[in-house]
């Protein structure tokens, strides 16, 4: 995205509803096919990958940061929607994450 425009949109008073961001997903996936937003998203989170390694080498920037980490949730939420995954089913896989690294913190 234009990086003008994005610092114009974090600025604007606008904000899309939850509803909102379910139809524009849903016009994307009907949109386009699978594969190609598979290919996107893996892209997206190699730019994210990338974002995080200027962090730690300290020439990163917050606005690069929060652009690829939008455009990879978005990119999950398409993921979830494309593969069918549930809301449900995603929190529950999240928690038996989380409770294995609760494990390691306490070790």
């Amino acid at each position: 995205m234009n990086r003008s425009k994005f610092i114009q949109g974090l600025k604007s008073d606008d904000q899309l509803s939850e509803k909102e961001r379910r139809r524009i997903l849903r016009g994307t996936v009907k949109k386009y096919p699978w594969k190609l937003n598979c290919t996107i998203a893996m892209e997206e989170f190699a730019e994210l990958q990338q974002q995080i390694s200027k962090q730690i080498r300290g020439y990163g920037d917050k606005l690069g940061l929060l652009e690829e980490m939008a455009d990879a949730y978005i990119c999950l939420s398409l993921l979830e929607s494309i593969f069918d995954i549930k809301q449900e089913e995603l929190q529950k896989a999240m928690d038996v994450k989380f409770q294995r690294e609760r494990e390691r913190l306490r070790a």
